[in-house]
């Protein structure tokens, strides 16, 4: 990704994260955070080819807190923390707290690597700062290195991320000279009560809005039969969006500990378009196949059978004038057909719940919702965002780099997404990088006590999936997905 120019070619900031009010959802997801089970942190891990050059990684970090200044911003909320806090430059902005470097311990494999990582991303972020944390983690084989970024949710969802963290890369291993440095923010920060004054002021400026909702619903009432109808479709949609009438979660999946636990796989992408091609479906039907496959093995290998289990999956709501950052999604509601045993039947019955999901009236009901519960306390707020506690997994496919990146002099390998375990049993995370598919698992050690056969059955509910594509013209087989470490 190119940065922003202004007319004299010199490097602007981007319109990324330039709302200085937090929005309602993302508000919700803040306030989640008074249960701890419901800590909302993403985070993403970069496997790189070597180490790269300390000095200019903080030049990287430096440039790209000016380019996107929601990474200097921390959160000031108003007195009694109701209604939707503000985003603010942090008058103590301080890069050396929020960039860290460490080594792995143990022998330097990906399993101490990933175990480094959980215990880094299970530990709370100061809400008294900016939001993010950035790791340099060396000492892994043949002088490679990774790095581990991981940030609240309320500062972005996934998309935005990849927007975000693609300031940090470069299309070459060199540095590139002269480069323009944007200017750092102003600092303008707000007292509880200037958060408190802007809060009442955009509740009255909403009057108009809801006066014209209301009078929308007045002249709807002209034609009343047509307007029940609308009312009664919505009214039926709502609970389903909310997960109210979902199916119930698996006994094999129902422990919960807080405690996360995380796992990485890879496909080359190749497989994953073969498969989607073969049965007429979209990628993303493929993925929820290829878990749901997992989950089916999972369930067979310990003997516990179950017709469907609870699946949410992330909508995006982004239109073409949003900016980065922030969160533009919504709830989509699934019964994971564990069930099904053919995997082709499987991935087209993924992909009509998906498109029913994606078409419920109240899909965007949370979004809506949000302006009547950021007004409400933390405890109260965190009983919403456990609405997803019920959920035995959360699937997310992320669009990602499709070329070959570099950070600091080291290019990037691998990129595995992590993202947060809000009371769900299972996360999901894909993110395709340069013609692979990179998936990140996040799950509850209560939830899967048998963590090396959930990963091995995954595995083989993605290769069972991508075997139903034809056999290249060439005659090799298609690449099958393996663990990593």
């Amino acid at each position: 990704m190119t940065s922003e120019q202004d007319r004299s070619g010199q490097d602007r900031p981007l319109d990324w994260g330039t709302d200085s009010r937090m929005s309602p959802v993302d508000t919700v997801m803040w306030r989640g955070d008074a249960d701890r089970n419901l800590r909302s942190t993403i985070s993403m891990l970069e496997l790189y080819d070597c180490t790269p050059d300390w000095d200019r990684l903080v030049a990287a970090h430096e440039w790209g807190s000016r380019m996107a200044p929601r990474f200097r911003q921390r959160v000031i909320e108003a007195p009694w923390q109701t209604g939707p806090p503000s985003w603010s430059v942090d008058p103590d902005f301080d890069l050396h707290y929020h960039l860290r470097r460490l080594r792995v311990g143990g022998d330097g494999s990906m399993r101490e690597l990933l175990s480094t990582c959980e215990q880094l991303a299970m530990t709370p972020l100061d809400p008294r700062r900016p939001p993010w944390e950035g790791y340099l983690i060396e000492g892994l084989p043949d002088g490679r290195s990774a790095y581990f970024l991981k940030a609240h949710h309320a500062l972005t969802d996934g998309l935005g991320a990849i927007m975000a963290l693609a300031q940090l890369h470069s299309p070459t291993r060199e540095p590139v000279p002269g480069k323009p440095q944007p200017p750092a923010p102003e600092v303008n920060e707000p007292t509880a009560f200037d958060v408190l004054r802007a809060q009442v002021n955009e509740e009255i400026a909403r009057i108009p809005s809801l006066v014209g909702k209301t009078l929308d619903g007045v002249l709807a009432l002209r034609d009343p039969k047509r307007a029940l109808s609308r009312v009664l479709r919505y009214g039926r949609s709502v609970p389903r969006v909310a997960g109210l009438v979902s199916p119930p979660g698996s006994p094999l999946l129902a422990g919960r500990s807080g405690s996360w636990r995380f796992a990485a796989l890879e496909v080359p992408f190749v497989g994953l378009k073969a498969a989607a091609t073969a049965v007429n479906a979209s990628i993303n039907d493929v993925y929820l196949g290829g878990l749901i496959g997992g989950f089916r093995k999972y369930h067979e290998r310990n003997g516990v059978m179950v017709e469907s289990i609870p699946v949410a999956i992330p909508i995006s709501v982004r239109e073409p004038g949003d900016t980065g950052g922030g969160n533009r999604i919504a709830v989509g509601r699934l019964a994971g057909p564990v069930g099904i045993d053919d995997p082709f039947e499987r991935v087209l019955t993924c992909r009509e719940q998906v498109r029913a999901a994606r078409n419920e009236p109240a899909v965007d009901v949370f979004n809506t919702a949000g302006p009547v519960l950021a007004w409400m306390p933390g405890q109260l707020i965190a009983q919403f965002s456990g609405t997803t506690a019920g959920n035995d997994l959360q699937a997310s496919n992320v669009p990602g780099i499709p070329w070959d990146t570099y950070v600091a002099g080291a290019k990037v390998e691998r990129m595995f997404p992590f993202g947060p375990l809000p009371g769900c049993a299972v996360m999901a995370t894909m993110i395709t990088h340069n013609g692979v598919a990179c998936l990140g698992l996040n799950f509850d050690a209560a939830a899967v006590v048998d963590p090396d056969l959930f990963v091995e059955c995954l595995v083989d509910g993605f290769n069972e999936v991508i075997g139903l594509a034809e056999t290249p013209d060439d005659g090799e087989p298609l690449p099958k997905m393996t663990r990593v470490g």
